[in-house]
């Protein structure tokens, strides 16, 4: 009967943290109009905005070093398909916007986070 009790009070428990992550992760959503956007474009964004995002020097260099990573990624990527014979194969392993969505925020305090989804959605919807 206890084993019962405390496997109900964990599956409580997961369900309801499972539930807040869901509504955490969908307040910060990458903004649509990136999710076909090269993947270096998201920290690239956000360097361009450091000062209003206050970013300090470690996570500037931290977003600097993930958009050189990116884009060498993303070359390479760009690279081997253009060599394929065949082009309906895509070579696997480009990175992709939502990665580097959810690397970028790894490197932000909470405030900055919610700060940062805005800027992106604004620059790009001006970039559109």
């Amino acid at each position: 009967m206890g084993n019962r009790v405390l496997r109900l009070a964990v599956s409580a428990a997961v369900l309801s943290v499972g539930s807040v992550v869901t509504a955490v992760g969908q307040q910060l959503a990458l903004p649509k109009s990136l999710a076909s956007a090269p993947a270096y474009e998201v920290p690239d964004r956000l360097l361009e905005r450091r000062t209003e995002l206050g970013l300090t020097d470690a996570q500037a260099a931290k977003l600097a070093a993930l958009s050189a990573d990116l884009r060498t990624r993303e070359d390479s990527w760009q690279k081997v398909r253009a060599l394929s014979s065949k082009p309906w194969i895509v070579p696997g392993g480009r990175p992709s916007p939502q990665d580097a969505f959810d690397r970028v925020l790894k490197t932000l305090t909470p405030p900055q986070r919610e700060r940062a989804v805005r800027v992106l959605a604004s620059s790009a919807e001006s970039s559109d």
